[in-house]
This record gives structure tokens, sequence and C-alpha cells, in this order.
């Protein structure tokens, strides 16, 4: 099996995902989501996402590359192949869960589909509670 990681560049505040698309995709994070930069903490989320998958979890043979985290919550964004992305309720188990519904997932067809579905909402409700 070949794995492929998508190419991925930060910047303060933004991701640019590369793709086939000869134009970068950009994203402003909104709170409280931030792009995470050391490589130590992707190694480990996404380490940490291969503990917790069963074989038969949604993501079992996906590559994925960690893009960003909640600040409030234990999710995870991880970019997966063909320029989808992942939005991942970590569980922190040591060992894969037994129910492949967990860690809880949601699929997304870009990073544009997640933030326009998920980010941008998410902001502005907590925006509003604030």
């Amino acid at each position: 099996m070949i794995w492929i990681r998508p190419r991925s560049v930060h910047s303060p505040g933004h991701t640019y995902l590369l793709d086939e698309n000869p134009m970068p995709h950009e994203i402003k994070w909104l709170a409280p989501w931030y792009a995470i930069e050391d490589p130590g903490i992707h190694a480990g989320l996404e380490r940490q996402l291969r503990v917790e998958m069963s074989e038969r979890h949604v993501l079992a043979g996906e590559s994925v590359r960690l893009l960003a985290r909640r600040e409030d919550t234990d999710d995870a964004l991880f970019a997966l192949t063909g320029g989808r992305v992942a939005e991942v309720h970590m569980t922190w188990r040591q060992s894969a869960e037994p129910d492949p519904r967990w860690p809880a997932t949601a699929i997304f067809d870009s990073l544009q589909d997640w933030a326009r579905a998920s980010m941008r909402p998410l902001h502005a409700e907590l925006s509003r509670l604030r």
C-alpha cells in the first residue's frame, strides 16, 4: 500500500491546501478552530487517530494529515486524499474503539465545504453566546 499525504502550507491563522488544482485553497481559521503547525503535534495526533480507529472505521486505510484543532473540545480536522477533510472527535482511548462509529467522524468534500458547513456556523453560534 502506498500512502500519499496531501501537501499543505501553513502561515499564522491560514492554511493553504495544495491538491490537483494549481491554485492553493486558503482558509481563515475562526475560533474555536486553530491551525496546528508543530510537526510533533501533527505526528502525535495522527498516530493517536490510527490507534483509536478500528479496521471498520470510515477512515481506516486513509492517509491523514492534521490541519487544525478545536480549542474547546477534542475535535481535530484532518486532510484526506483528493482534497477531502475529516472532522474527528478524538476519544483518547489507548486501543482501537470497538464501535466503528468512534471516533465520531464527518467527512467533507473540501476544506471550503467544511468551513461553510461546520466552522462558520459554529463560530457564529459561539459568538452569539458571548
